[in-house]
């Protein structure tokens, strides 16, 4: 496994380096923020601010301002989303929205769903900036359009396209960018390299899009003395290579247009599991890769028809080693699991008249998954058959968009048919241009996945009461939810705008990890359905965009409970963040023409086990940038800053653990310089 997984990696590797070295630039594309435009929320394109169903966008020039390198990074910006990667010893990744986590949000790319890793965490930090347009984040259940995994709202990635040209623009055209960004921690002596870049090729019809990056930290290694094991070399800080490259070929022709796309990912990092008791030194290696391709087109019949759809194969690979390095205790364990789907959607859009939208579409779904911790390959099909509406009444003043979702689960390796139908009704209405009310209940519904249903995981990589088995449970039912949400938003003479939500989310036969024999070691758990459970909360956002000053700020609050039958009561689920913070303020400095840009999150404490008074620390994280553009704004240079309050934060997790510990963060503030080139 180690050589295969040694050549893989470095495959990948200098194919990325070899494709980062040459690439120049960005392509020509409209950059206009004024006018962002939405293709996938409702599935037909609009401005955002027409959307029914509240969606929030993060913009490029936002991205890079924070100082984002992936999608994770970049999503970390909004209050109502949670995101977590790496901490300690765990380098799964997680996004949180209206207190539902992994397997309930939805992420894609240009509308295709990016495949998700063995454990069901979803490769955010695997996915660069680069090439990005904007993010589109809707929030709430979306299952109509978007099938089970959207119940807690649905998130896509939108990449920037190359201009469309005139009958009078015959040549061809080459466009593109290169980023270089070094980073250095003084306290640590611990440095970071990213290196991207971006070639386009325009002709009249045919286009291709290719983009690469490469980031690497090296990691610090540290020596310490063990009483079993004499000099043990480990990595005090994590060390992490991120590589990826995707190329897009698309035809574009008065009838409409098609694309194929490929793109392959691969992560390695290397981090120290634990610095205390008889396994000091110990790290964990954690290892996937991704590969994917797929065709995409649009075929427009006329003014008011056309029809839209995507087919695509999808691969992930996850290997995983834990190095244990105490003398006659010393040992390595590893696991090799891999999953494969296949996606296929299709969908007609209808415009009746001027106040008719009309969407019917079709997706199917053919997953497997196999690995050292299954008994043998397993698959499962997910069909469905969807419908949509969006109406425009009242002098297009009032919009109300009714939708309905048939699931159709056949049996596939022993498992049973499953068979929902999932209603959606939003309302919008504006009474004027500076004012929209929204409100929508959706059905959600959520199969049971081939992990919850299959997987033997054994978390032997703690020593004592840290090892467990978790059990799959093929008998698991799918889980349903209804979720409600209400919305404000409102600007105030173009001074400022601000938006206040509120949403209920009711689940019956939620899927939960659920200890079944406490006194056993190792420790046995199982995927089992909890009753019923249920979240609630609220979000609180303002912001103003002066001519040089721009200023955003947000509040979030999240209670998820699940009913104990055994207590009578309702107790608190863990792993979710109660109160949660985002800043940001930019301010361009006249005559200088220098952007200064800070950005802050603050994210309560979480309670890591329920039932339990075990809670993890609160997080407080604080950003700086400082920017100028040169040579008509095709060169921009800037420095900044991350972690400038070093880990200063307000309460210790409950067995004294700081933020820097829990989260295996770095000590000190990582700065950074670097430059991006547009050709």
């Amino acid at each position: 496994m180690i050589q295969h997984g040694f050549s893989r990696q470095f495959l990948v590797l200098l194919f990325s380096a070899f494709l980062c070295l040459p690439l120049f630039a960005q392509s020509e594309y409209e950059d206009d923020e004024e006018a962002v435009i939405s293709v996938n929320s409702t599935r037909i394109s609009q401005d955002v601010s027409e959307e029914v169903q509240k969606t929030e966008v993060i913009t490029d020039e936002e991205i890079r301002k924070s100082g984002s390198k992936t999608v994770g990074d970049a999503l970390k910006s909004l209050p109502g989303v949670m995101v977590s990667n790496a901490s300690a010893g765990n380098a799964n990744e997680s996004i949180t929205m209206q207190g539902l986590g992994t397997g309930y949000v939805k992420i894609m790319i240009d509308g295709v769903t990016i495949a998700t890793d063995i454990s069901g965490s979803t490769p955010v930090f695997q996915i660069p900036v680069e090439n990005i347009d904007h993010i589109e984040v809707i929030k709430g259940a979306d299952s109509v359009l978007y099938g089970s995994e959207a119940m807690g709202g649905a998130i896509n990635v939108v990449t920037k396209q190359g201009t469309e040209k005139s009958d009078e623009e015959k040549k061809v055209s080459v466009s593109g960018n290169l980023t270089e960004e070094f980073g250095f921690s003084p306290s640590i002596k611990d440095w970071k390299n990213f290196a991207a870049g971006s070639l386009f090729v325009n002709g009249t019809n045919l286009s291709n899009a290719l983009i690469a990056c490469l980031d690497y930290t090296p990691g610090k290694e540290k020596t310490t003395a063990d009483a079993l094991a004499g000099s043990i070399t480990y990595y005090e800080n994590t060390k992490k290579i991120l590589a990826f490259v995707r190329d897009t070929l698309t035809w574009k022709d008065s009838w409409g247009n098609i694309a194929l796309y490929g793109l392959y990912g691969d992560s390695y990092q290397v981090s120290n599991f634990t610095k205390t008791g008889y396994d000091k030194g110990s790290d964990m290696e954690y290892r996937s890769t991704r590969g994917e391709a797929g065709l995409n087109g649009k075929y427009i019949f006329g003014d008011s028809f056309y029809i839209d759809g995507f087919t695509a194969g999808k691969l992930y690979f996850l290997d995983t080693t834990y190095n244990v390095k105490a003398g006659s205790y010393s040992s390595s364990k590893s696991t090799e699991s891999d999953s494969a789907d296949w996606e296929t959607d299709v969908r007609g859009h209808w415009k009746k008249g001027d106040f008719n939208d009309i969407t019917i579409g079709a997706n199917a779904n053919l997953a497997s998954i196999d690995g050292t911790s299954f008994e043998e390959r397993k698959y499962a099909l997910e069909t469905a058959l969807f419908a949509q509406d969006s109406i425009l009444l009242f002098d297009e003043k009032f919009t109300v968009v009714p939708g309905v979702r048939f699931d159709l689960s056949p049996a596939i390796d022993g498992s049973e048919t499953n068979f929902m139908a999932t209603p959606k009704l939003s309302l919008k209405y504006s009474p004027t241009e500076q004012t929209a009310f929204r409100l929508s209940y959706g059905m959600g519904y959520k199969i049971p996945s081939l992990r919850e249903k299959y997987w033997v995981f054994k978390h032997n990589y703690a020593p004592e009461s840290g090892n467990f088995i978790l059990y799959g449970n093929a008998d698991l039912v799918p889980e349903k939810s209804h979720s409600f949400n209400a919305g404000w938003e409102q600007n105030v003479n173009d001074i400022f705008k601000f938006s206040l939500e509120g949403y209920f989310n009711y689940i019956i036969d939620l899927i939960d990890s659920v200890v079944t024999d406490a006194t056993s070691s190792p420790q046995i758990r199982e995927y089992q359905n909890v009753d019923k459970a249920m979240t609630y909360g609220g979000e609180f956002s303002v912001s103003s965009d002066w001519d040089r000053f721009k200023i955003k700020a947000g509040y979030a609050y999240t209670a998820a409970k699940f009913y104990d039958e055994e207590s009578d009561s309702w107790e608190d689920l863990a792993l979710r963040v109660t109160h949660r913070v985002t800043a940001s303020a930019e301010y361009t400095i006249p005559v200088l023409e220098t952007t200064l840009a800070v950005n802050v999150q603050w994210n309560s404490k979480q309670l890591l086990s329920a039932g339990t008074d075990y809670y993890t620390p609160d997080y407080l994280m604080l950003g700086a940038d400082i920017s100028k553009k040169f040579w008509d704004e095709k060169l921009e240079v800037y420095v900044g800053a991350n972690n400038i309050l070093n880990n200063l934060h307000f309460k210790k997790g409950t067995n004294g653990e700081t933020q820097k510990d829990y989260y295996g963060l770095n000590e000190g503030t990582l700065l950074r310089v670097g430059a991006k080139l547009k050709f």
